[in-house]
């Protein structure tokens, strides 16, 4: 249900504004308004009113506190979490600076967060470059290990020079004619040892003599044989001394970044649980600074529009009265209807139909004075989907299924709600199973069970009937409840628009059950006067959009999709069962009843799902529900 608001103004002496912030942040409860409607009222009364001007000095300070917080968010986003796992540290403990203090004592306070913060962007800038010149090594592992053993047996000298080769697979072929050329350049000066990296590359390392060294690359150029491009740390190396840097390189780093691992768990132990308090003290102590922007206030006084829920407007009265006195004043004012549209959404529901509340969040919040369609959804979803699957062989396994969710995901709310709307749903599941005698199919009938209510694979008249009823009634209980919406905010068109829509609704159902023989013959001509009475005096009253209102006739035909969905999936429980005596083999026949049954599960899981929704969300809700509301979000502490 919607909360209901109060309008609140609360004045008070300017002396006491940081005090008076500093209270409503405690309690929680004053959804701050900005920019009042009626302010311009308030400022002719007042000439002198105006916004709560922020001085330099205060400005500096907020300056500060979100320079340190911005800081404290990045720290706490890299310092690994404690080994508790409750994300705070057993080292240092934040200690609040005083609220009184200046600009200077205030950096004081917050002076060792720039040494943490240096401390850990050193090691981070560390832990970066290590990755990165390993990710770049990597690149030549494969080379380094072929070539390393190459490396070992070959002895460099400034007379000689060693050049490393790639040779692709398709480049094989090269290496003869590289090796004549090398031979007319260098005659027998020359050596090249290979070695195989993969199936895709041929590793080389070419030795020759130094004063042939601008010859040789040029030759390796016209022969298009790629040279080995070692990382820019070790180009000017020998190419025997450049690999064995890489090889020891890479046996080093892996080494070196747990030891800044390790450093990092270090500062997070001590620190963290210290800069998680701060993050919260500065979180809460900007919030008051961006807070005071929305007050006002003259030469002497403040002055504060907001919104409360009128439950805890006693409480909040009695708060300011215990600690001002007669110095801040708080006074509840009358909502307009022009500013109904402005006030701020609660939605606050019984345990019961909280958890029904994951299909309604996805919707816009609905306006101020209209209807939180929840309680309708926890009563009619569990209904429809208990109607589709009506099966207690089914009901039970979604329960055993919904609970063991529910016991698993205790912790996560959403999952923790679908599991509490899911046994729900089981539950009229089991009891409608019960009402049509099916267990998994026509099994129930084999054991005794008889249907109560209807037997959906015979009683197809009855069945679409049925259906169509639960449509009529759905539709019609929408319609009642947008015409108390429309009679609410004063639209008194609209609501005689949405009234002869609900008598033409009543008059095609008449004839329609005079139609089926349901009803006397008489119901059919009385329905078709009533529905040309209706007709004209609902486009008249809500203009030619109301004609739209006649959608509800076929909305209530969409309805039979409760019963088609659950006759198909009756059919495939039925399906299931006969296959086991159709197969030759009974322990594949009984693998195939099993399988099919699975899959039926699954489609009581998804279809019943979507098409209970849909009947709420598109046949349901378009009668009364009208979202835009603006969300209520009180002043609180950050915890």
């Amino acid at each position: 249900m919607i909360v209901e608001m109060a309008k609140i103004r609360i004045l008070g002496s300017r002396p006491l504004l940081p005090a008076v912030v500093g209270l409503l942040q405690d309690e929680g409860d004053v959804h701050i308004e900005s920019r009042p409607r009626d302010l311009h009222e308030v400022e002719s009364e007042i000439p002198v009113i105006r916004r709560h001007i922020v001085t330099g000095d205060a400005l500096r300070i907020r300056e500060i506190l979100e320079s340190a917080l911005d800081k404290i968010r990045k720290l706490l986003l890299v310092l690994p979490p404690s080994p508790g796992g409750n994300g705070a540290g057993t080292g240092e403990a934040f200690v609040p600076p005083p609220l009184a203090g200046n600009e200077a004592s205030l950096r004081g306070h917050l002076a060792p967060l720039d040494s943490i913060a240096l401390r850990v962007e050193t090691v981070l800038a560390e832990r970066k470059r290590l990755e990165d010149e390993s990710s770049l090594f990597s690149r030549y592992e494969k080379v380094l290990n072929a070539l390393a053993p190459l490396i070992a047996v070959v002895r460099e000298s400034r007379d000689l020079e060693c050049m490393g080769l790639l040779f692709q697979a398709q480049d094989r072929g090269a290496a003869p004619l590289l090796e004549q050329a090398l031979s007319r350049l260098a005659g027998d000066h020359y050596e090249i040892l290979y070695r195989e990296v993969d199936k895709e590359t041929l590793a080389g390392l070419l030795i020759f003599p130094a004063e042939k060294a601008s010859e040789a690359k040029a030759l390796l150029w016209e022969k298009n044989i790629g040279e080995l491009r070692l990382p820019s740390s070790v180009a000017d190396k020998p190419v025997g001394e450049a690999l064995e840097i890489l090889l020891r390189k890479q046996e080093e780093i892996p080494g070196r970044i747990r030891e800044l691992d390790a450093e990092l768990s270090a500062v997070s132990d001590r620190w963290r649980g210290m800069l998680a308090g701060a993050r919260l003290w500065l979180e809460n102590r900007i919030g008051q600074l961006l807070a005071s922007d929305s007050f006002f206030e003259s030469h002497l006084t403040f002055l504060l529009y907001g919104w409360i829920p009128r439950e805890k407007l006693g409480g909040l009265e009695k708060s300011l009265a215990s600690a001002y006195g007669e110095e801040v004043v708080m006074e509840r004012l009358p909502i307009g209807k022009p500013e109904e549209e402005q006030v701020p959404i609660a939605i606050s529901n019984s345990p019961l139909v909280r958890p029904f509340e994951i299909f309604t969040r996805i919707l816009p919040l609905p306006r101020y004075g209209t209807i939180d369609p929840t309680p309708y959804i926890a009563l009619f979803f569990p209904l429809f989907y208990g109607i589709i699957i009506g099966d207690i062989g089914y009901g039970l396994l979604l329960l055993a299924i919904a609970s063991l969710v529910k016991r698993r995901y205790r912790s996560n709310r959403f999952l923790a709600d679908a599991a509490t709307v899911f046994s729900w749903a089981a539950v009229s599941a089991i009891l409608w199973g019960i009402a049509y005698g099916e267990l998994f199919g026509d099994l129930g009938t084999r054991l005794g069970l008889r249907p109560l209510f209807l037997h959906r694979m015979g009683d197809f008249l009855e069945t679409i009937l049925f259906a169509l009823a639960i449509g009529a009634a759905h539709v019609l209980l929408g319609i009642v409840l947008g015409i108390r919406s429309a009679w609410k905010s004063g639209n008194r068109g609209e609501t005689a628009a949405r009234a002869a829509g609900l008598v033409l609704v009543i008059g095609f159902l008449g004839m329609l059950a005079g139609i089926l023989g349901k009803a006397p013959r008489a119901f059919l001509p009385a329905g078709l006067a009533v529905i040309a009475v209706s007709l004209p005096v609902m486009i008249f009253t809500g203009g030619p959009a109301a004609a739209m209102k006649l959608h509800n006739l076929m909305n209530i035909l969409s309805y039979l999709r409760i019963m088609g969905i659950g006759v198909a999936s009756v059919a495939l429980a039925y399906t299931a069962n006969r296959i086991v005596f159709l197969v030759p083999w009974p322990a594949l026949g009984i693998v195939a009843a099993v399988t099919l049954h699975a899959i039926n599960l699954g489609f009581c899981i998804l279809s019943p799902t979507i098409q209970a929704l849909r009947l709420h969300y598109v046949e349901f809700f378009e009668n009364f529900f009208d979202g835009g509301g603006r969300a209520y979000k009180p002043f609180k502490i950050v915890a």
